[in-house]
């Protein structure tokens, strides 16, 4: 019979480590780094991920205002043919004229009302017809009859009033106003 001895064993498992000692602890040291490395991406996806919507919402808040700045400057550019227009007619006296431009205008898409004011505050023409004869100052503020500028002023988020003031030779003729509507953002929600 062979005697087992206790000394051989710890002889084996000592001598395996000393055989295996530097793979080990590189084993050891590489799991430890994977380790740290999946732990720290987890906590900065994460991180990112609560941020997102905040970052998302100063996107779009931006993005919108660039939007409302880009629909005020068209609709200024859009006043100033439309001011020679209605002048030509309205110095010629064709209000027929005129109110076949506001009818044809509020068949647009986003123009919900058009007003042509005399320059003495009366309304001449308009797409809704029981505005005629009504005074200025009852649809709108009278600081827009005096405006010498074209003048576009969000009323609401998408809802726009834009004064146009019609010039003649030596006087003013009158004020168009247009009620729009511009369309929605394509990131706005």
């Amino acid at each position: 019979m062979t005697e087992i001895n206790p000394n051989e064993q710890e002889a084996g498992a000592l001598g395996f480590w000393h055989r295996y000692r530097l793979l080990i602890i590189v084993a050891v040291i590489g799991i430890l780094i994977i380790g740290w490395l999946y732990v720290s991406k987890g906590i900065a996806v994460r991180q990112a991920l609560e941020t997102l919507p905040a970052q998302r919402a100063e996107w779009v808040k931006q993005a919108e205002a660039r939007h409302a700045d880009t629909v005020k400057q068209s609709l200024k550019q859009f006043g100033v043919p439309l001011a020679w227009a209605v002048r030509r007619e309205m110095m010629g006296e064709n209000l027929d004229q005129v109110d076949q431009y506001v009818t044809d205008l509020v068949k647009l898409e986003g123009f919900e009302g058009v007003t042509v004011a005399q320059a003495d505050g009366s309304i001449a023409v308009a797409s809704d017809r029981r505005h005629v004869g009504a005074a200025f100052g009852s649809l709108y503020a009278e600081r827009y009859l005096t405006a010498e500028q074209i003048t576009a002023d969000e009323t609401a988020p998408g809802q726009w009033l834009l004064v146009v003031p019609v010039m003649g030779l030596s006087a003013r003729l009158g004020t168009v106003v247009i009620d729009y509507r511009a369309p929605p953002s394509a990131l706005g929600e």
